[in-house]
């Protein structure tokens, strides 16, 4: 409440002269009315009305954002504060302690299957629709899988369709700039050669341009690093990381003129055409690349024949590995190519992994790939995958599952699928492992085909089987499966009537 001196009392009180109201005129020239009323000249009472809820309106807005203002300044006060302990109440110790992990439900697995899938249309031999189906299910974290597509350059300028997975490993950084770089790489050294050039030069290209890559990963490593290079210096912890990382790589190269196949593979990612015989109205499966380890004959007699007298040290016979590494041939892996004293001061100065032994004769890897070529059809499909894939479904599966989706993609849709039990291999160390096979496909997924492979490698009509691989989670993932990347391609498209 107000409070008035006496004084202001009584000045309040005293009587007003009485003045006469001004006559209502609106002169020549005025740009409004003057026909005020006892609110004066100038405006309306309305236009006074608006006037003062603006003003009001204003002077709310003003105070309103001032105390927001303020209130976010004591909310960043107290986040710069000390927080409260919290109570601990002895109810907490009642029951059991439960688990963070929960147990993946069908809804769960398909949103986790179809995170990471999509699919890409590309125009193809005769103008002919193609189409590419992809997904990955990751197994590490963060995933050592990546993989690319693109259109561009092929041998002589003529369009090509590139379709790239690359299987890391050791981490990701590798297979990162494989896929960031390795097409664009591909690309480059197909487009200067003549339309007409010889499969020989074709297949040469693709090579350099693989070990290109590779030579650029290995010497950005090496030449970030002197003896007087201080201790995990950021710019050569980030140049190193993808020398130190590994990485497989396939890649097929469709040229759309001539309809023309080409595989490229480093390591034992694997592609697989299903080639569609019209007489026996049905596919049949073929490899397109020979997985390259330990196991492979032709990777041993190079290897025997690139380090005399090695061949024992190096390989191991019982489980294919080269020194430890699954793989003969790959991007990165610094442990297998560079001398051993280097690997030793990039261990102890930058984190690195420790020398494979022995190591007297390096490098002992190469990311120079094998090429093969073949012509394609429209019917064929051609599966992509790394070997998280190949470890659980052979290739005759593998492409009885595509062909299977297909033809009841041209029917109704779906099959109805009936749930079955696990059946469960045992090794002579108690070791579980399980294989993907036609009995227990499980046909859906119509909408993308590397989807419905990828189900059916993790178990198919299995439901616990799928349920449980899903379920387990890094780091324990690894040891029931791996990261798997696959692309289907289609030279003809399934979805187009």
């Amino acid at each position: 409440m107000f409070r008035c001196s006496p004084a202001s009392r009584r000045l309040l009180a005293a009587p007003r002269p009485r003045v006469a109201p001004n006559q209502p005129t609106v002169g020549r020239g005025q740009l409004y009315s003057t026909n005020a009323g006892e609110d004066g000249p100038g405006f309306t009472r309305r236009q006074r009305y608006i006037a003062l809820a603006v003003i009001g309106g204003g002077l709310i807005w003003y105070t309103s954002r001032k105390r927001r203002v303020t209130v976010a300044e004591r909310h960043r006060e107290r986040s710069r504060r000390d927080n409260e302990l919290p109570e601990i109440s002895g109810s907490d110790a009642d029951g059991p302690a439960g688990s963070p992990v929960k147990v993946a439900d069908w809804a769960d697995i398909s949103s986790m299957i179809r995170k990471q899938a999509t699919s890409f249309k590309f125009e193809g031999h005769k103008g002919a629709q193609g189409r590419i189906d992809t997904v990955r299910f990751e197994s590490n974290s963060p995933t050592e899988d990546e993989w690319a597509v693109g259109v561009g350059a092929g041998v002589g300028g003529s369009k090509t369709i590139f379709a790239g997975v690359y299987d890391g490993h050791a981490g990701w950084a590798c297979s990162a700039v494989l896929r960031q770089k390795l097409i664009a790489y591909v690309s480059a050294g197909l487009s200067p050669l003549a339309s007409d050039a010889t499969g020989d030069a074709v297949d040469a290209a693709i090579k350099k341009a693989f070990v290109r890559l590779d030579d650029q990963i290995m010497t950005a490593g090496r030449n970030s690093i002197t003896d007087s290079t201080a201790p995990l210096t950021p710019e050569a912890v980030s140049a190193l990381a993808p020398a130190i990382a590994g990485s497989c790589a396939l890649m097929t190269i469709y040229d759309t003129k001539t309809s023309t196949l080409r595989t490229a593979v480093t390591g034992d990612s694997r592609a697989v055409i299903g080639s569609w015989s019209s007489s026996n109205k049905a596919y049949t499966a073929e490899a397109l690349s020979k997985d390259q380890t330990g196991f492979n004959e032709d990777e041993v007699k190079r290897l025997d024949e690139a380090h005399p007298g090695e061949k024992e040290a190096i390989l191991d016979p019982k489980s294919g590995r080269l020194m430890g590494l699954a793989v003969t041939r790959a991007f990165g892996d610094h442990r297998w190519k560079y001398p051993q004293e280097l690997v030793n001061f990039i261990q102890h100065r930058f984190a690195g992994y420790g020398p494979r032994k022995p190591n007297t004769s390096p490098p002992y890897l190469t990311a120079s790939p094998e090429v093969t070529t073949r012509k394609v059809q429209g019917e064929d499909f051609v599966i992509m995958a790394s070997d998280g894939l190949w470890d659980v479904i052979s290739n005759d599966d593998a492409v009885a599952c595509v062909s299977q989706w297909l033809k009841e993609k041209k029917k109704s849709g779906p099959k109805h699928v009936i749930g079955a039990k696990s059946n469960w291999n045992y090794d002579e160390e108690g070791w579980a492992s399980y294989k993907a096979t036609p009995e227990y496909f499980a046909i859906e997924d119509m909408d993308n085909a590397a989807v419905c492979l990828l189900k059916n490698a993790l178990g198919g009509t299995r439901r616990d089987v799928v349920q449980g691989l899903a379920t387990s989670t890094t780091p324990l993932s690894r040891n029931v499966r791996d990261d798997i990347t696959i692309q289907v391609i289609f030279f003809k498209d399934p979805y187009r009537k």
